[in-house]
Formats: structure tokens, sequence, C-alpha cells
């Protein structure tokens, strides 16, 4: 068994997290590989796991544990980063002697460590660490799995955007921080046009790979803060916070286009994909579904007025009116 109290290597400059070799050289850990010595009383570690799993948040156990660690030894900052779910999570600021980590639990990859000080660690605090480092082990384990199964139930499998039962509290939370920081909100809702006669012209599993491009494409279209959902069927909605109507116009617009110079191989030459779009902006007063619903009437006139075309929300009727009042 390895004895993790072993000299590590020590960065001679300081840096920022993100740069620096210290993330290429990792010490391998495993709870089974500490220092026998009794560094941390047994109290001790019973309280910080304990702690730690109050919570199924990867972000919060790591700065419970970055807390208590600094507890034990003093003037710590921690740094964890999972490469494999692209987490990345700072307590404290990088220092000058780094010391990093790459914790498993029965060969299972849980991510990586690096505590930084000022000072270099003596040997015993580097132990003490190695210490803690088993109280963490199990309590991320579960974290890290639970929010993967969120990640998952949460996603379209099909085309990999996230889903109508994700979109309610996404809709609601953006509608209640445009309320509070008067800000403006927008949304689209996008159908593929004549989608059922793809299915039934060239199959289900050429449906799907033409659903696939499709959200590919409205991904790439929209900016990271900005939330995509499957509807249902062919049917998508973009939620775009701080956007007014006419900036939702322009995307709507550019989303349209660049669907329709979609070239998708499974389709035969000269088969064209197009979309419909249906623009609303949030209005005083508006709820959700109200919001959803205007988006929804306009997406609806322009499928019966040619299909591949944007139509912008009007006003509903008792905003307008108060707005003449």
């Amino acid at each position: 068994m390895p004895n993790m109290s072993t000299p590590m290597k020590q960065i001679p400059e300081p840096a920022p997290w993100q740069g620096g070799d210290f993330n290429r050289d990792f010490l391998p850990f495993s709870p089974d590989s500490t220092d026998d010595r009794q560094l941390v009383s047994d109290s001790t570690k019973l309280r910080i796991a304990t702690a730690l799993q109050s919570s199924l948040h990867v972000r919060d156990i790591i700065k419970g544990f970055a807390r208590e660690a600094r507890r034990i030894v003093r003037g710590i900052s921690v740094r964890y980063h999972h490469s494999k779910q692209h987490t990345v999570v700072e307590d404290g600021s990088a220092e000058i002697n780094r010391y990093a980590y790459e914790l498993t639990l029965v060969g299972k990859y849980l991510g990586e460590v690096t505590f930084s000080r000022q000072q270099p660690l003596s040997e015993d605090e580097s132990a003490t660490l190695e210490v803690l480092l088993c109280t963490l082990i199990y309590p991320l384990r579960n974290a890290l799995q639970y929010e993967r199964a969120l990640r998952i139930a949460l996603k379209d499998p099909l085309t990999g955007v996230s889903n109508r039962a994700s979109m309610g509290a996404h809709l609601a939370h953006h509608i209640s921080l445009s309320r509070r920081q008067a800000t403006p909100l927008s949304l689209l809702m996008i159908d593929v046009d004549r989608f059922k006669s793809v299915n039934d012209r060239f199959g289900h599993i050429v449906g799907d790979v033409v659903l696939t491009h499709v959200a590919d494409r409205i991904v790439s279209c929209t900016r990271t803060s900005d939330g995509v959902f499957r509807y249902g069927g062919e049917e998508f909605v973009v939620v775009l916070p701080s956007t007014d109507g006419h900036g939702a116009e322009l995307l709507a617009e550019r989303i349209r286009v660049g669907i329709e110079t979609l070239a998708i191989d499974a389709l035969p030459v000269g088969t064209r994909v197009t979309a419909s779009i249906g623009v609303a902006h949030l209005e005083a007063g508006e709820d959700q579904t109200e919001l959803l619903q205007r988006a929804d009437a306009v997406l609806l006139e322009a499928k019966r007025g040619g299909r591949n075309q944007v139509l912008v929300a009007g006003a509903r009727p008792s905003a307008a009116a108060a707005a003449s009042d």
C-alpha cells in the first residue's frame, strides 16, 4: 500500500488555478492509502463526514470540506476539478506551494483536489489533509452520482437539449429574475414544418436524425445563457434572458435560416427541412403559461400562413390597453 506522506511536487511560481503544470501531476488517492498515524481524532472525522453528507451538491460539499480543512490546517486553499463532468469548485486563491491528488474509489475516478498555501506544508500537515480526504470521498461520490442522475433526468435523450420537465422551473426562475431586475425576457417556440411527412416518407430513424440536427443548429445559434428545450415531438422552446422582442426576432430569423440551410446526409439530395417560429416578449403581469400561449398562438399563425417564417406576438389586450391609458 503506498504511503501518501511522501514529498509532493511544489510549484515554484504562483499562477492562476487554471494554469500551471501542477494540473498534470496528481498523486493517486483512495481511502485505503492514508497514513496509519492518528493525526485526526475519530470524533473529528465523524463530525466532518456527517456535515458533508448534509448536501447532495458537489459545490456545497467542496466548500464545506474546505472550511473544515482550514480549521485544522491553517491558510490552505482548495480547488476541485472533475474533467468528465466539467465541474470546477474553488475556495481561496492559488498560492505558491501546491499539492494535488486524483481521487478514486474502487478504481472509479472522482476528480482532483489541489491544496495550496503560501508556506510549504509540513509532513504532518500533508498527512493530515490526506486523512481529511477520506471524509470527503463518500459524500463526494454520492453527490457526483446525484448530479449526474439529475442531468440525465432533465435532458432529452435524443437531442441532448433540456427536456420539458426542466423547462417550468427554468422559465419561472427567469421570469422572477426579469421582474426583480427589470430586464427583458423573450421566448421562442419552434416547430419543424411537415415533420410527420418526414417520418412517413423516410422512417422514424431518419426523423430522429433530423430532430438531432435541428436541435444542434438551434443550440449553435444561441448563447450559453439561453435555455433550449425539447417541448414535445418536433417542437422546441428557447428562453432568452435579457433579450427584448426585437433581439428575439433577429435570433429567431437566424435560427430559421440556419435550419433551412441544413445539409442532412440521411435525407435525399434536395430535401429541405424548414421550421416556423413564434416569438413572444414577456409583458407586465404575465405568467409563464400566458407567455407560452402567446408564442404558441403566433406559431400556429406562421404554420397556417405558409410555414418557414417568423411571427412576433403583439401585446396582450390588457397590456395594450394599459399602455394607451
